[in-house]
């Protein structure tokens, strides 16, 4: 008898440890979820040339902080000064696709300037003297390019070019 009481109480607390979690998990009512309405988003396609003084204004807005920053990095790292010249002239191209012909063109003449120092920028190691003379141009080139292409100085002058 106290055999079979050890296996009933063992028994019992098996069971018990166990439980019908299962089963009650597989007849438990479950909330109901509500379906969701979708968000409704409309686009609108405004025309490129109607955004051309938009664009440009970005353009430029990216030219003048690339250059600066190659600027304040010609003491810097071959690998920074070789990225911030080439998105410097990345949207200094993109600028240029906005303007008319007459303001292209004078835009050509600072492009073609910067191209110069192109390999010298990306040196692996720079003399002070060439620093110098490629910071001295990229000052100037920045503070001509400042005054003469702002947006309130060739917004006469935006149109889109294919």
């Amino acid at each position: 008898m106290n055999k079979l009481w050890r296996y009933a109480v063992i028994s019992l607390l098996c069971l018990s440890i166990a439980g019908c979690a299962g089963v009650q998990r597989k007849f438990t009512r479950r909330k109901k979820q509500e379906e969701k309405l979708s968000p409704v988003v409309t686009t609108y396609d405004y025309a490129k040339e109607q955004r051309v003084g938009e664009l440009y204004k970005k353009r430029f807005l990216f030219w003048k902080s690339w250059q600066g920053e190659l600027i304040d990095r010609m003491g810097s790292g071959y690998k920074k000064r070789a990225e911030c010249y080439d998105e410097l002239m990345q949207n200094l191209l993109e600028m240029q696709k906005y303007l008319n012909d007459q303001k292209y063109n004078e835009l050509e003449v600072f492009i073609t300037e910067i191209k110069s120092v192109d390999s010298d920028v990306k040196k692996n190691d720079l003399r002070g003297s060439e620093q110098y003379r490629i910071t001295q141009l990229l000052e100037r080139t920045k503070r001509l390019i400042d005054k003469r292409f702002s947006y309130a100085k060739v917004k006469d002058f935006l149109e889109l070019r294919k």
